[in-house]
């Protein structure tokens, strides 16, 4: 049975982000418009049948299968849709963070304990894409869904956990491409559901115009991919900030040394860690590689990051002799939810630059912990 203490620490990670998404639900009924990314998604859907999904470059960064995915919360009524999809957004999260907690520990007072621990400090990041409605935040539980599965030898599931992550949001390839090096039993059923995703959308449109858009979502995308705005939360806005500015070419080539190196990074866990540290180094390096890399990162999107770094210091703080990574990553979570909001006033852009300078500082532990052991390690992030 679990000890009380950790029990009461469960129920606080529970009712904090209940609490949130119940005070979130209040502002969307009454204005479902303002701050919301979720009109996007029902202009998508509507698409779908009727227009060309990327002719306003502006708002639908997804691929054609996100239409059809969110296509069951768009035929209800309004906002009853926009509502069931922060519900399940925030029902992913936990359901992430439970399948990998139950792997790091035996007992269920240690499983509460970290399970807590990961909502109450994984929240904070969090809250912008739970106001928005923004896909960040079922990215991250998914993300940590399927890691968990890989860890669990679970291929198939796996795989379609990962399919659904490409559905979601199309950094999802990211995870798709780095997790067979670690996890090649995953490759097969991983194949069949990616060509499955591929040929959905054939049901639903004739094969030409299905064709187009596939046309124009690439198109789209890589004409996304080389931005420069000021209003981005990458590596490049914290170089921007110490006076660097990168050419498109110079960005690039960053990008894929960068790709490089976490590649051999995750190379060297998967040899180095035995589950489920593997599996979340996994994570941890998938994640902070989309944050740090990606030139459309927004301070909204490090919620993909919140539960892997919830989940690590969880068991960090669980295990005394980790007790200094449990605080750095506490640390990291927590200011990046609060500085960006605290410090606006003085520097309104400080979150663009605090965000990736502070998951730098994640970055550097984890490629440190890596590279310092040369034999497998039961469990850690870092």
């Amino acid at each position: 049975m679990a000890a009380p203490s950790s029990r009461r620490l469960l129920r606080a990670g529970i009712g904090v982000w209940l609490l949130a998404l119940a005070a979130v639900s209040v502002l969307v009924v009454r204005d479902p418009i303002q701050r919301s990314v979720t009109p996007v998604f029902h202009l998508a859907v509507e698409r779908w049948a009727n227009h060309a999904l990327y002719s306003d470059p502006r708002g639908f960064h997804y691929l054609p299968q996100f239409a059809l995915l969110f296509a069951p919360f768009h035929a209800l009524p309004v906002p009853l849709g926009d509502l069931l999809w922060r519900a399940g957004s925030v029902a992913a999260v936990m359901a992430g963070i439970r399948s990998i907690a139950r792997r790091f520990a035996a007992s269920a007072g240690e499983i509460d304990r970290i399970i807590g621990l990961a909502l109450l400090l994984s929240l904070w990041p969090c809250l912008g894409a739970v106001r928005n409605g923004q896909t960040n935040l079922a990215f991250g539980g998914l993300l940590l869904l399927a890691v968990a599965l890989l860890s669990a030898e679970k291929w198939t599931a796996a795989a379609a956990v990962l399919v659904l992550l490409v559905a979601v949001k199309p950094l999802g390839l990211v995870v798709v491409l780095l997790a067979p090096w670690g996890y090649p039993r995953v490759i097969a059923p991983l194949t069949a559901g990616l060509a499955a995703l591929t040929a959905l959308p054939f049901f639903f449109a004739p094969p030409s115009w299905v064709l187009a858009q596939y046309r124009d979502a690439v198109a789209h995308l890589a004409s996304w991919s080389g931005t420069s705005e000021p209003r981005f939360a990458d590596l490049a806005a914290l170089l921007r900030r110490l006076g660097v500015a990168l050419a498109p070419e110079a960005a690039t080539i960053l990008r894929l040394v960068a790709a490089a190196a976490v590649l051999l990074l995750w190379i060297a866990a998967a040899r180095r860690r035995v589950e489920p540290s593997r599996a979340l180094t996994l994570a941890i390096l998938a994640a902070t590689y989309l944050l740090l890399f990606n030139p459309m990162t927004e301070k909204n999107t490090y919620a993909i990051a919140a539960p892997a770094l919830g989940i690590a210091a969880g068991w960090a703080f669980t295990e005394s002799r980790r007790s200094a990574l449990g605080w750095l990553l506490a640390a990291v979570l927590v200011s990046i939810g609060v500085f960006p909001e605290a410090f606006h006033r003085i520097d309104p852009g400080f979150g663009l630059w605090w965000d990736p300078l502070a998951l730098s500082a994640v970055a550097v532990a984890v490629a440190a912990g890596i590279l310092r052991r040369r034999r497998p390690e039961a469990v850690g992030a870092a």
